[in-house]
């Protein structure tokens, strides 16, 4: 029997979670740029946590500023010793990009959730064409992804469990916008 204090459920496929809205991206591409424009300024939310690494956060929003100029970030490759590097474009057609610029504008807190960028798994990153955003939307493209995931590894679940600590650790009175891969949207939220 329904009582007064009953809650309503959330819907099944929502990708709200309490004071957490997921907003998955495929990154590099500017469809999903878009859609966390509009998604940002709709919600306004307080803070904006994104799937990069801490250690890249103070270039990142040094490089932000300096939009439309492109800025490229680089650091040794720990995992190849000191003779490569890793060159990370940051560029206004790039989600995390514009989420960061988006979320600077709407006046929200900046989070890089990703806990060491040398330590990242690598990631499958096999996507449907974003072009298809247009005529099917975002919900059901990334519906579709999400009926067949990608392959797990215990580095891509210890990975997404650190992302859910930090994740855990921001402001506990405001409404989260948590931008992630797509192909890693699924491991975080089981470990949140």
């Amino acid at each position: 029997m329904p009582g007064e204090f009953d809650l309503p459920l959330p819907d099944a496929g929502s990708l709200t979670r309490g004071r957490f809205t997921y907003f998955p991206v495929v990154p590099g591409r500017l469809e999903f740029a878009i859609e966390a424009r509009q998604a940002i300024l709709r919600e306004r939310p307080g803070v904006v946590a994104l799937e990069l690494p801490v250690a890249l956060q103070a270039a990142w929003m040094r490089a932000v500023k300096r939009l439309p100029e492109m800025s490229v970030i680089f650091y040794p490759d720990e995992t190849a010793g000191d003779t490569e590097a890793v060159y990370v474009p940051i560029e206004p057609a790039d989600p995390f990009t514009e989420a960061v610029r988006t979320g600077l504008e709407a006046g929200a807190e900046i989070v890089f959730a990703d806990p060491e960028a040398a330590l990242r798994p690598h990631l499958k990153d096999a996507y449907p064409d974003p072009y298809a955003i247009r005529h099917v939307g975002l919900a059901r493209y990334v519906e579709a992804y999400r009926l067949w995931p990608q392959p797990r590894s215990p580095e891509i679940a210890r990975h997404a469990a650190g992302i859910a600590w930090k994740l855990q650790g921001v402001d506990p009175d405001a409404r989260v916008f948590v931008v992630i891969s797509l192909n890693l949207l699924d491991p975080v939220l089981d470990a949140m």
